[in-house]
């Protein structure tokens, strides 16, 4: 068996959507400015890489557990998270935002 290291294109499209519903949910919360631009960031370079002709599993697993990781502590985005991490699963991209 070997090792995946790119993800494919349904996959990129679920955490594609996931990470767009992510985007909506933010301009609700209370959370500052600086918080927001920087979740904003790394949604944004983990958009760039799904558009990449072979997104790579490490490189989303790093951006992907980051956006995770800052809005997990948040309820009324809980499932969102959750969401995040099902269609990181679904891709075999690793996660470890719960650590």
């Amino acid at each position: 068996m070997s090792v995946r290291h790119v993800v494919d294109r349904a996959n990129a499209t679920a955490i594609r959507q996931v990470l767009m519903d992510v985007q909506a949910a933010m301009q609700e919360l209370d959370s500052d400015a600086c918080d927001a631009a920087d979740v904003q960031e790394v949604i944004d370079k983990a958009a760039a890489e799904l558009d990449a002709p072979q997104p790579n599993i490490a490189t989303l697993g790093t951006y992907l557990n980051s956006v995770a990781r800052s809005l997990r502590r948040e309820p009324r985005v809980r499932t969102l998270v959750m969401e995040l991490d099902a269609a990181m699963r679904a891709a075999h991209v690793p996660t470890n935002w719960e650590h």
